[in-house]
């Protein structure tokens, strides 16, 4: 097998200390394929054999072809003088043209050198310089006017072959850096393992390039003192920059794409076709965005309360670019805002038509259209919605994340509102938000305009510019492309048969509660007597006991839109209807949104702060606190005045019960007595005796009351022994007796026992 390869084709071989090389064909020498190694610059020989085989098993890839066209630098072949040429780009223009004029002289010396005869060449330094010397007045005709040294021509004999000398054989490759080839295994294989994580899929996510750097470098560091230890050579190995710049290097389609798939698409994939139609509401596109602008917010009053940004929901047709819907809303992205736009667009638009009248058509965008596509986001429609646009008829397509341009037709059209609109208004916002505190800019301090207005002046706009402009993507106008093919009687206008339902539909889904005074949602009322008792007389008696509360309440499934408060519809599980419950006060509600209710309620609130100061509310509040917690303590201290009196009285009592307490000499009789079941046998035993003594708090049982007679017994007892104990309160008065005869003593006579036994207990005591 003969191979006939061109000069200068180059081929990727992997090489036997790891990696690939880069290998130019130079030569055929015999059965040799002689190449130009691209990273030592040496010849090598390859068999021609054995490469043939290695081009047939892809073992070597062919990289770069011998057509100097594709082998010289693309700047050299640019015009420098051309406008709006970048200075960075003119410089790499020059630089390349300079190599190639550098090479051109090259080549005039080196064909002129074979040209000339062996016996009248000299390779010598003296002989180089003689030849050059000789030819320099043809060059300087050729336009050559540098004149080379003889070791620069000396070398571009040797990288050129003789009778074959190639252009691109002889530019300078100085300022082109080649890649750095590292010999050890380990840090081949440590690199590649580098590689391999940084683009890899990640758990959870793919790994930091600063983190497979530190790791790979400390994996080096811990492996050179292994070496030093062992006393093996030392480590050479790639610092910080040189790995970072390898991984970059080693990235291709496949790689990135197990890294980031999208990422991988965006730059390796060809872009697809835009969104396109043939005909009006064949396909319009939904997206929300946030507008370079500031908007007043004002009270009953006509003062500014705040000032924010809203946001703009626009529903642009692909075929003409004519906005079907356009709502200003202070609410952030959600389901409800997007329902509200379908709304306005599947309705004609009778506020336009009474503004500025049919327009040539401007004022005519509306309709049903046949596909949808939504932003993959929160405000997406629910389950509701995408059933009835089933049942419309109305295909739904979802964007992929994070991909403007599947929607670039109406992202395109929130930067045509941007410089049509906002940017030239009062309290606009034209330059991006890190270079508006760079310009010392407050436009939020210039805002003049009211969401109303604003909204006015956005749809003057829309029919009396947007809609009669040139679109230079269309080639037209977008109200002419609209109005052709909507009247046209091939073509017409889809129009929905169910904007009841879509209204109904077009709701927020509360589970609420409904008693016979109605429905209570954020401080509003909704009830009709009527209303409301045709449907609990319907849905009470289906309803479980255990569900409904102490006042007859029932759980419901209630529809409210957020921009309309005058009234909600409760579903009817019973009879399978939508009732509407009316606000409470329908003149406060009619044509207000919950958030202007809201803070229409929060301005009287604030009013009814300015009417009576907070201050002395809370004095009033406090001083009332005050005499409450003050009747609160004069009837506990009376409670407690009556508790002690009762107590003092019990006291007494218990002090009045006669404690008897044995002394030496007293003599104690014990017995025994039948116990009965109840405890209630008439034995003639004291029946205070066991209260005395006993030292538990239990109260006796008393089974059959005391009666009459006994208790004055009782009481004649009682006063018997507190007079005894008045009177042994008494001085004790000893008379003594008179002797009877001179030697007998005198003996004393005790006239009161106990204050005597009083007296003699004290003493021994």
């Amino acid at each position: 097998m003969t191979l006939k390869l061109p000069r200068g084709d180059c081929y990727r071989i992997p090489h036997e200390k790891g990696g690939t090389r880069d290998y130019s064909f130079a030569k055929k020498a015999g059965k040799n394929l002689i190449f130009v190694d691209g990273t030592t610059l040496r010849p090598v020989p390859f068999d021609e054999q054995t490469f043939a085989k290695m081009i047939h098993e892809k073992v070597a890839v062919r990289q770069l072809s011998s057509n100097w066209l594709d082998r010289i630098d693309i700047h050299a072949l640019m015009d420098p003088t051309l406008e709006n040429t970048p200075k960075e780009t003119r410089k790499k223009i020059k630089r390349a043209q300079s190599k190639v004029a550098e090479a051109a002289m090259y080549r005039f010396y080196v064909v002129l050198w074979d040209k000339t005869p062996e016996d009248k060449k000299s390779r010598s330094a003296d002989g180089y310089t003689d030849f050059i010397e000789a030819h320099y007045q043809a060059a300087l005709n050729a336009g050559h006017f540098h004149k080379p040294s003889y070791s620069a021509f000396r070398r571009a004999l040797e990288k050129s072959t003789p009778h074959e000398r190639e252009l691109v054989d002889l530019i300078s490759k100085r300022g082109n850096h080649n890649k750095w080839v590292w010999d050890d295994l380990w840090v081949v294989q440590k690199l590649g393992e580098a590689v391999d994580e940084f683009y890899s899929e990640g758990c959870p996510k793919p790994a930091d390039l600063q983190d497979v750097v530190v790791k790979f470098l400390g994996q080096a560091i811990e492996e050179q003192r292994a070496r030093r230890e062992r006393g093996e050579k030392k480590l050479k190995y790639p610092k910080r920059t040189a790995v970072e710049n390898h991984i970059r290097g080693q990235e291709t389609k496949e790689r990135l794409a197990r890294r980031d798939p999208k990422k991988a698409q965006r730059i390796y994939g060809g872009r697809g076709e835009g969104a396109t139609a043939e005909f009006p509401l064949q396909r319009v596109q939904v997206d929300q965005s946030r507008l370079d602008q500031w908007i007043n917010i004002y009270n009953e009053d006509g003062n500014v309360e705040d000032r924010k940004r809203p946001w703009l929901v626009s529903i642009i047709d692909v075929y003409s670019r004519s906005i079907l819907a356009a709502i200003l809303t202070f609410d952030d992205p959600s389901t409800y805002t997007v329902q509200l736009a379908i709304k306005q667009m599947l309705r004609p638009k009778t506020f336009l038509i009474e503004r500025f009248g049919t327009k040539k058509g401007a004022t005519d965008a509306w309709g049903q259209p046949k596909e949808v596509t939504f932003d993959n986001g929160v405000e997406n429609p629910g389950l509701s919605m995408r059933l009835l646009f089933a049942d419309a008829g109305i295909d739904m397509e979802v964007a992929p994340i994070e991909t403007p341009q599947a929607k670039a037709i109406v992202e395109r059209g929130f930067q045509t509102y941007n410089q049509g609109v906002w940017h030239s208004a009062p309290g606009g916002i034209p330059y991006k938000p890190h270079a508006v505190p760079d310009r010392r800019l407050k436009p939020e301090e210039k805002a003049q305009w009211a969401l109303d207005y604003a909204t006015g002046v956005m749809w003057h706009w829309i029919v009396n510019v947007h809609h009669l402009r040139r679109n230079r993507t269309l080639e037209g106008i977008p109200a002419r492309l609209w109005s052709e093919k909507v009247n046209d009687p091939m073509v017409g206008r889809s129009v929905s048969k169910r904007l009841d339902l879509v209204d109904i539909i077009c709701g927020t889904r509360l589970r609420l509660r409904i008693d016979g005074s109605g429905v209570l949602h954020e401080g509003h009322i909704f009830h009709h007597p009527k209303v409301t008792e045709d449907f609990l007389k319907a849905t009470l008696p289906e309803e479980k006991r255990r569900s409904r509360g102490k006042r007859g309440k029932v759980e419901i499934e209630a529809i409210v839109y957020p921009h309309d408060c005058s009234h909600i519809y409760v579903v009817d599980h019973v009879l399978h209807r939508y009732v509407r419950l009316p606000n409470s006060k329908p003149r406060f509600a009619q044509g207000l949104s919950w958030a202007e209710a809201k803070l229409i309620k929060a301005s009287d609130r604030r009013l009814d702060k300015h009417f009576v100061d907070e201050e002395d509310l809370i004095l009033a509040k406090y001083e009332f606190l005050k005499m409450r917690d003050g009747a609160r303590a004069a009837a506990r201290a009376e409670r407690a005045i009556l508790q002690a009196k009762k107590r003092a009285k019990r006291a007494a009592q218990d002090e009045e019960l006669v404690v008897f307490t044995l002394i030496e000499g007293d003599y104690v009789e014990t017995g025994t007595i039948e116990p009965t079941v109840r405890g209630d046998a008439p034995y003639d035993v004291p029946q205070e005796m066991p209260a005395m003594v006993r030292e538990s708090s239990l109260i006796p049982h008393k089974d059959q009351p005391r009666n009459a007679q006994k208790a004055k017994e009782t009481r004649k007892t009682n006063d018997l022994i507190k007079e005894l104990r008045e009177a042994a309160k008494a001085p004790v008065d000893m008379e003594p007796v008179r002797a009877v005869g001179a030697n007998h003593h005198a003996l004393p006579v005790i006239n009161d026992p106990s204050a005597f036994l009083d007296a003699l207990s004290a003493d021994l005591d």
